[in-house]
């Protein structure tokens, strides 16, 4: 993967915690880091009963990231990633917070499921390893969300569990009174969501524990300042030994263990009984740290992208597979949308390198819901789309790949913008011709050099002159489709040309 030595990359990790941001660049294969920089937000925090960030929390969040903002404006677009993680997908008015949030960072925002998230971190930590015939397990308690990945060199089994040091901060220890029955709820708690994994994670799956991420990090120094670390690494014993000082301090505000930072003692306890919780189950007997979290993961998989490696190719090739795409189909379909794309290229909403992979992806993807059924087989890929873990997209890729798919054939159906998402019914219209000239899956019978144009709610359409006279039910097909654009403001005009 040649790179330049002038490329430096941007991750910025909207956590449910802190936001942490990473520039970094890269020496042959060896990740330079240039800078580091956190704000703790504690956004589960703020995370109300009714579903919604507080206006406290957002305006917190927002200040933070106009500090943050300094850091990457100088840096291309392209060479910077943003994810939110787990208090970000849970939201009900996340779009508000992230819509102010582009406007001050300029870039756009990922949410990511769990466990793109857990194999983000796995590919960060498995970087600061030398690589070995060893499977490791890989733990990150994160502010609302931890993660599990079982891997050797690369992830095999990936999980999202929904308990992390703020939200269990929130439940257990709510006005920061530490006491032992509280302590050891919260304990059970972790050990209860913990417990029907054990036959995939438990110690016999594995080789070495790791631990990486803030709370991890947070817990080996005190460990380490306080001489319960056994070489640096965390064991049962001196975790019981920890719980034992952080119950008799009382109080969140009275916690004065060394190498403990101040913003971490709100969430210091729960974030011990969740690390306890999964030693317990999982029968670890002790645990490395790592120094590599996500946000290393994120450059070394955008570092991926802009260098010919990237997951989402992957991804779409696995589920072709799993769901029997038709292969030739796909690819007489892509090249004719390719052809029409590239006649639009200035008239569709979408930029246009961004086009090009969503109708790529599609077009790969649009009859994978003929594996479930041929009747509404569009609605089917769709909803599998939807519902679907894919490593290396965002649930806003995923969004639209979903919407081209459930709109290339029968009739339309809009959908409500969101962040991330604003539907591009003329790209829409370039996929559902390329299907309906290919109906038949025979390019022989596709005409020779038609032309697209848009112009304001107009679809223009040249055929080669009397090219529909002799085939008639293309042209029923076309005049269908004229009426079924037309539910969504579009007019399709049907012209000859020479």
């Amino acid at each position: 993967m040649a790179r330049s030595a002038e490329e430096i990359y941007a991750a910025l990790d909207l956590g449910s915690n802190s936001f942490h941001v990473l520039l970094a660049r890269f020496d042959g294969r060896r990740l330079v880091v240039m800078d580091r920089y956190k704000e703790t937000v504690r956004m589960a925090a703020g995370l109300q009963d009714d579903g919604n960030l507080s206006a406290e929390v957002i305006a917190r969040a927002l200040k933070a990231l106009e500090k943050i903002a300094e850091r990457i404006r100088p840096l291309p677009k392209s060479y910077v990633r943003v994810v939110g993680t787990n208090t970000l997908r849970a939201a009900n008015n996340r779009d508000v917070f992230l819509t102010q949030a582009e406007k001050i960072l300029g870039v756009p925002i990922n949410i990511i499921s769990g466990l793109e998230e857990a194999r983000l971190i796995y590919l960060g930590v498995a970087k600061d390893f030398t690589p070995e015939d060893k499977t490791r397990l890989v733990v990150d308690i994160g502010g609302g969300s931890t993660e599990l990945v079982l891997g050797r060199n690369k992830p095999l089994k990936l999980e999202s569990l929904y308990m992390g040091c703020v939200s269990f901060s929130r439940e257990f220890f709510p006005d920061g009174r530490l006491t032992r029955r509280a302590y050891d709820k919260a304990v059970l708690a972790a050990r209860s969501e913990v417990q029907g994994l054990v036959s995939e994670f438990g110690a016999s799956n594995w080789d070495e524990a790791v631990g990486s991420s803030g709370t991890i990090r947070s817990i080996e120094r005190v460990l380490d300042g306080m001489g319960l670390n056994q070489n640096h690494v965390i064991t049962p014993s001196g975790l019981a030994k920890l719980a034992e000082a952080v119950i008799a301090a009382k109080h969140v505000d009275s916690l004065e263990l060394p190498g403990l930072d101040v913003d971490r003692s709100p969430v210091f306890a729960s974030g011990l009984a969740v690390l306890q919780g999964v030693f317990a189950e999982l029968k670890i007997t002790a645990m490395h740290v790592s120094v590599y979290a996500i946000r290393e993961g994120i450059i070394y998989d955008l570092a991926g992208r802009l260098h010919q490696r990237d997951k989402r190719v992957e991804t779409i090739e696995r589920m072709m597979e799993q769901y029997h795409v038709d292969r030739a189909q796909a690819r007489r379909v892509s090249r004719l949308a390719g052809t029409l794309l590239k006649q639009v290229e200035k008239q569709i909403a979408t930029e246009f390198g961004q086009a090009q992979r969503l109708l790529h992806w599609a077009v790969d993807l649009h009859e994978i819901g003929l594996s479930i059924a041929h009747s509404g087989y569009h609605k089917h890929g769709a909803y599998i789309l939807a519902s679907s873990d894919m490593p290396g997209f965002s649930r806003q890729e995923q969004q639209l790949l979903g919407f081209l798919v459930l709109n290339h054939r029968r009739k339309l159906k809009p959908q409500p913008a969101a962040y991330g998402f604003v539907p591009d019914w003329r790209l829409v219209v370039v996929l559902r011709l390329a299907c309906l000239f290919l109906r038949r899956r025979d390019t022989t019978l596709v005409p020779s050099g038609i032309e697209i144009n848009f112009s304001g709610a107009r679809c223009r359409v040249k055929l080669p002159v009397k090219w529909l006279d002799t085939r008639p039910l293309t042209r029923e097909d076309l005049l269908q489709e004229k009426q079924l654009l037309a539910a969504v403001g579009t007019e399709l005009v049907l012209s000859s040309r020479a």
